[in-house]
């Protein structure tokens, strides 16, 4: 029997914060990497999320109802034509396990082609218009998927292959599950980068390209490189959130929930700090979720519509930031560097050998040296 505290229960409100949070961490991660590392003003993410929802509804539900010879029109027969999948993947976990790292590689490979042609045209453009250029392409990409029928049926969507339908009444348990690890994966990713000497260029390209130029550095590769394979992660994050859902439609993905929030959870927890984001996602996703569920509660307390709060507090939290503590709440560290005893060992060959180890006995003493 559920525990309800002020008619809310606890346990769907931490599921539901665990889910929200596995969704937004990978986001705002490779944010970080693209903007606090390399200085990337990526203002395009909402594109990428959207994309990778759109693999799985317009190309993997395609895919699954041939190979699993369900027949039917895609535009109007997908309802039932889910629900014929859904049986048969309630009873198969490792087709269902298949079918999604399947999506997950399609989205992926999409997600870092279209990476690499956004970074045509925007990489060698300086910040402001670099930033202007990534909003268009995901303005114009999300307004045609949802006015194009024949992907997803445009501004109707289509319901999605429940892919965890073999954990029965748990799969959205499941789904919170995957989501939460795919993010945690993510961070640990990130921060493996950002401590290699990878992470040291990119900081570099980042405060100062001229000179990174001069030093030999690619910075447009690297540039590149680094919106590649946040693009592919991003999409990967929108096929996660689409499985999640079970649902998709382009209008889901406004630049606002895909693009606005995650610069707001970076700026909040500090930029090129990883650890710092994470915190920002949290405390972003503590806020509103708290809000969401004790709204109507709060309501007979609040002089104006409460639907509104969540974005008056956090308004206030972010301006407050941005005065007080501009770096964010956890700032930058220092680029990791070698420890004491490794920098030795690997400098040791270029050192000269101290008199104790030199080889064979000490040169004999001077026979007119009387002192």
């Amino acid at each position: 029997m559920a525990i309800l505290i002020l008619g809310v229960d606890p346990v769907v409100v931490i599921l539901s914060f665990a889910a929200w949070v596995g969704v937004y961490l990978p986001i705002s991660i490779t944010l970080n990497l693209e903007l606090g590392y390399t200085g990337i003003p990526n203002f395009g993410k909402a594109l990428f999320v959207a994309l990778g929802a759109l693999v799985a509804g317009g190309l993997m539900a395609r895919i699954t109802f041939y190979l699993l010879g369900v027949q039917g029109n895609f535009l109007t027969d997908t309802t039932p034509m889910t629900a014929q999948v859904n049986s048969i993947l309630s009873n198969n976990a490792i087709l269902s396990m298949g079918l999604l790292f399947m999506t997950l590689a399609m989205a992926a490979g999409i997600g870092a082609l279209m990476g690499y042609v956004a970074s045509y045209p925007a990489i060698r453009l300086r910040e402001d218009y670099l930033a202007m250029t990534l909003l268009v392409m995901a303005e114009f990409f999300i307004l045609f998927a949802n006015n194009y029928t024949p992907l997803v049926t445009g501004t109707i969507g289509i319901p999605l292959p429940n892919v965890f339908a073999w954990a029965g009444t748990s799969s959205i348990n499941v789904a919170t599950l995957f989501l939460v690890v795919f993010a945690v994966l993510c961070y640990f990713y990130s921060e493996r980068v950002v401590r290699s000497p990878l992470g040291r260029t990119l900081r570099a390209i980042r405060d100062n390209e001229n000179a990174s130029e001069a030093l030999g550095k690619d910075t447009v590769s690297f540039r590149r490189n680094i919106l590649i394979v946040a693009s592919a992660l991003t999409a990967m994050t929108g096929v996660f959130f689409a499985f999640y859902q079970g649902y998709v439609q382009p209008a889901q993905y406004p630049r606002l929930d895909w693009t606005i929030i995650p610069w707001v959870m970076v700026i909040m927890g500090g930029a090129a700090n990883n650890f710092g984001v994470a915190m920002g996602v949290i405390i972003y996703e503590g806020i509103i979720q708290t809000i969401q569920y004790l709204k109507f509660p709060l309501q007979p307390y609040v002089p104006f519509d409460v639907n509104y709060l969540q974005y008056i507090v956090v308004g206030i939290l972010v301006a407050s930031i941005l005065i007080y503590r501009p770096e964010g709440i956890f700032k930058e560290k220092s680029s990791a560097t070698l420890g004491k005893s490794k920098t030795e060992e690997l400098m040791k060959p270029f050192l000269p050998t101290p008199f104790a180890e030199a080889k064979g006995p000490p040169p004999p003493a001077d026979k007119d040296d009387k002192g």
